[in-house]
């Protein structure tokens, strides 16, 4: 299992044995997202919205935040 939380955002994710982004359905919930596996229909994923009022602070606690993501921003000449 792998997982981040977000503090700015107030996400979490959770990404389970078997994920594979070439493989993955997904499906909106009130409270997030399903990640299932679209070859077998197990869960594989989770991202849950409005994390802190959801999870343990526990578990918030011990996962680490995201990497950064790498913005490219090209300029072109006019």
């Amino acid at each position: 299992m792998d997982g981040h939380y977000d503090r700015a955002v107030d996400i979490a994710w959770l990404r389970l044995q078997g994920w594979d982004k070439d493989h993955v359905r997904v499906e909106q919930l009130p409270s997030g997202l399903v990640e299932r596996d679209d070859r077998t229909g197990r869960v594989v994923g989770l991202e849950y919205w409005n994390a802190s009022e959801r999870l343990p602070s526990e578990l918030l606690e011990a996962l680490p935040a995201p990497p950064p993501q790498q913005i490219v921003i090209e300029h072109q000449r006019a």
